[in-house]
């Protein structure tokens, strides 16, 4: 292997910039193309088209299905990316102020309001996790992460109420409370049991007030 300095060459300075511009172009091409993919999914499953093929998506982000496969080597690999890219987008809708200050009822309220929103914002694509976890392992991971998260923040919000409890009693809140609030358990109120978002609401609100009061 040969080095400019013993060939005796000297780059100029702009060598390289004009190459670097097609590259560059192509890379953001290619972003562009799998956020719009990215996208057109998320669209499908918030119709309740769980189960998306790589011709469909395609089709549907008007890319051909050649480039499709260039950037996702099987329908897995895209429904991993596409609910990686749908955990991004739902990290603002999860966010509590202050988490774990202030009076209990208001706690309650803000919790409550944004578990539900969340829920409405991203419930079909939390159907398509849970559809797919089953058979694919990464997919199965990001469930449990999610649960997990949604887990900790509901003892985050409610370590005052946890913390003058003894560890058994402390336990069962805690468990108690995570099952309320996941979004498992507002899908089954939402859609199985017909309630609207209100009456989901006052469910939870209820519920909680009772536990934790």
């Amino acid at each position: 292997m040969t080095d400019r300095a013993s060939t005796g060459t000297v780059p100029s300075p702009d060598a390289g910039v004009h190459d670097a511009e097609p590259v560059d172009g192509r890379v953001a091409r290619r972003e562009r193309n799998i956020d719009a993919v990215l996208d057109v999914v998320l669209e499908m499953f918030a119709e309740e088209w769980l189960f998306p093929t790589m011709e469909q998506a395609a089709s549907r982000s008007g890319l051909s299905l050649r480039s499709l496969y260039r950037y996702f080597a099987d329908p897995g690999q895209l429904l991993e990316a596409t609910i990686r890219r749908n955990r991004e987008l739902a990290v603002p809708v999860a966010h509590l102020h202050a988490i774990g200050e202030g009076p209990l009822a208001a706690r309650i309220d803000a919790f409550v309001a944004m578990r539900v929103r969340l829920y409405d914002t991203f419930g079909p694509v939390y159907r398509a996790t849970l559809a797919h976890a089953h058979r694919l392992p990464r997919i199965s991971d990001q469930l449990a992460t999610v649960r997990d998260e949604l887990r900790e923040q509901f003892e985050l919000q409610f370590a005052p109420e946890l913390a003058c409890r003894t560890p058994a009693d402390r336990d069962s809140a805690l468990a108690a409370g995570d099952l309320l609030a996941q979004l498992d358990s507002i899908d089954y109120l939402r859609r199985h049991r017909a309630l609207s978002a209100t009456e989901t609401a006052t469910v939870l609100s209820s519920t909680l007030n009772t536990l934790l009061g």
